[in-house]
């Protein structure tokens, strides 16, 4: 009972300090915040797409686990599918008001400062190699941004730039599998079965969804390795 009072105050939390909130998601400026929560097994977080790895240089992301012990605090970064992520994790029945609008506003900004300060507040623990950079001008890199300043990784054997609806929606990667919900939302299987299996639900309209309803895209799965197979040739 106290997970499913929290999971409600939080809700009211995300409303008030994100006026794009639509119950799933809310679109910020460059960036779009996610918040999931399980009240059967009492976790929340707060995760926030960063950009892809594939070309990022490998001393890029020895200083992003730098940031996490010095400066990241509250929020941390995370890599998963490819993606790193700017996340907030938390017990959901311990979860206070305020400890919902520090970790939204530290995942914000730690999305943000990514490339330049790595930081999700003001407070730098001691024995940051770099705590003066804090106070410096804080905004995002672009990946080619990145490249010039940390150095450049061999290419990768993955395709890039490709057209925004063959990736998808919940890790940004080229489908592989793509599949249809009842609502019309269209997903890579491997990510909407793992979804399903956490939290029953379609991620954007939250209503109930079973992997039984997912219907193979074929049309898109052609278009997407016939797009592939011109790129290797």
């Amino acid at each position: 009972r106290d997970t499913m009072v929290k999971a409600v105050e939080l809700e009211a939390v995300l409303k008030h300090e994100l006026p794009s909130w639509d119950g799933s998601k809310a679109d910020l400026e460059g960036f779009t915040f996610f918040c999931k929560y399980d009240t059967r097994h009492n976790r929340m977080r707060f995760i926030i797409p960063v950009m892809r790895i594939n070309d990022v240089p490998r001393n890029f992301l020895a200083r992003v686990l730098e940031a996490n012990f010095h400066t990241a605090l509250d929020a941390r970064y995370a890599v998963n599918n490819g993606i790193l992520w700017s996340a907030f994790i938390h017990p959901l029945d311990s979860l206070t008001k305020s400890d919902a609008q520090a970790g939204i506003h530290q995942v914000i900004r730690l999305a943000k400062t990514t490339g330049s300060t790595f930081t999700s507040s003001n407070l730098v623990f001691v024995g940051a190699t770099d705590s003066a950079a804090v106070n410096n001008n804080q905004s995002r890199l672009t990946t080619q941004e990145v490249q010039d300043k940390f150095g450049k990784e061999e290419p990768s054997n993955q395709a890039d730039d490709v057209p925004d609806h063959f990736c998808d929606p919940l890790t940004f990667e080229v489908m592989q599998d793509p599949v249809v919900t009842p609502s019309g939302h269209t997903f890579d299987r491997v990510s909407i079965e793992q979804h399903i299996r956490l939290w029953g639900t379609n991620p954007f309209t939250r209503n109930s969804l079973k992997t039984s309803e997912l219907v193979p895209n074929r049309a898109l799965a052609d278009a997407i390795e016939e797009e592939l197979k011109k790129r290797k040739q």
